[in-house]
């Protein structure tokens, strides 16, 4: 059974910045050697010395076997995190489904499950999340902290005593104080995020953008999502700011959203939209899954549903590019496969609004699997506990 060391919880709330600076440093990059260490971060070596040792004492950091440095040659043993002796809980919420993951410091699984939420009232879902949690864990300690990521209109829509209140149009939520309910079911501190900004941090630390200092992810699916990343920072964004991504016109004639804007984002790439004008042109209800898997077998109506779609997610991606000006672009969402059936149809958009330069961004498809939307919880709650803030 995993036992975590008790002789770094007194200390971890007093480590000043530059210790904190370390720890993230291992995280995201691995072991690494004093010397590299103190040449990344801009220490000297004495007073890397100084800040290691009581961490590497209190079971903070680990040794590893003795190595040759590659800067000196010497013999060392590289510093890595106790990334094991640390657990992390992510939980993604949907309309209809709670995802949730525990996580180690690295963010790796090491336990999964979801399942239909049957009781949307607020407390009726952290009573559920807790249940959650008491099964992946095992009857392991807690961790030490948590992550909850909702997507839609997830927002602070006031203030109460300091308190974020969370508005889901998905849940049927409004001011809701999600925060306190949650730490008071879950006994461990606990961030709540935008579902997006949360999977942009995931990819930051850990996925497809670690060590990439700007990039764009854009997500598609039940809605349009956008997050941006400048010189290692997200940017932050209003709900309103995106909700007008989401609407950003792309064909003045083109079709119609839910909100009557012709051409938008939303009308051609959210999933409702594309089953909708699917289920028009087969005349008989179809499914998104089902959409996909028969423009890929060739199916007429749907490859021109796709192509459309394709086409928009094209020169949206383009248009992102070119405001933003990042080089690298991902895409991600439970609508991504979108971007894999259609991938031609999307670079030859791409290429058309980028002067002929398509390789002059760097396209990245993802995964479709809400488990990495949950292990985004996770992410957010694992920033929060190594650099002090939400």
């Amino acid at each position: 059974m995993r036992v975590k060391p008790q002789r770094w919880c007194g200390m971890w709330d007093v480590l000043p910045d530059a210790a904190r600076s370390i720890v993230k440093e291992l995280i995201i990059h691995g072991p690494q050697s004093r010397t590299a260490l103190a040449r990344t971060l801009r220490l000297s070596t004495g007073s890397l010395t100084r800040l290691t040792k009581p961490m590497v004492d209190a079971g903070l950091l680990v040794e590893g076997d003795v190595v040759h440095d590659p800067v000196n040659g010497r013999p060392t043993r590289p510093l890595d995190v106790a990334a094991g002796e640390h657990r992390f809980f992510g939980v993604k919420l949907t309309a209809d489904r709670v995802h949730a993951v525990i996580t180690d410091l690295r963010a790796q699984i090491v336990a999964a499950r979801d399942e239909p939420i049957p009781d949307h009232a607020p407390q009726a879902v952290c009573r559920q999340v807790r249940r959650l949690l008491d099964e992946l864990s095992g009857g392991e300690e807690a961790p030490v902290g948590a992550g909850v990521t909702l997507g839609g209109d997830a927002r602070s829509a006031a203030q109460l005593g300091g308190e974020r209140l969370v508005d889901s149009s998905y849940l049927g939520w409004r001011q809701v104080p999600l925060k306190s309910l949650l730490e008071e079911a879950l006994g461990v501190p606990c961030v709540i995020k935008n579902d997006v900004a949360a999977l942009s941090h995931q990819h930051h630390w850990f996925g497809a953008a670690r060590g990439l200092r700007d990039f764009a992810l854009v997500s598609i699916g039940a809605g349009v999502g956008y997050a941006l990343v400048v010189h290692d920072h997200l940017v932050p964004a209003a709900e309103s700011d995106l909700g007008m991504f989401a609407h950003l016109v792309l064909n003045g004639g083109g079709p119609m959203c839910g909100e009557g804007h012709r051409g938008c984002a939303s009308a051609y790439l959210a999933s409702e939209s594309i089953v909708t004008a699917a289920r028009q042109g087969l005349r008989r209800p179809v499914t998104y899954e089902e959409v996909m898997r028969l423009a890929a077998d060739g199916d007429k109506v749907c490859l021109g549903v796709v192509g459309e779609a394709a086409d928009a997610l094209g020169r949206l991606i383009a248009q992102v590019a070119t405001y933003s000006m990042v080089k690298t672009v991902i895409v991600a969402g439970e609508g991504v496969e979108l971007a894999r059936v259609a991938k031609d149809g999307l670079d030859r958009a791409l290429s058309a609004n980028r002067r002929g330069r398509p390789d002059s961004v760097d396209v990245l498809i993802e995964v479709d699997d809400f488990r990495e939307w949950a292990r985004g919880g996770a992410v957010v709650a694992i920033q929060s506990f190594v650099t002090g803030s939400d």
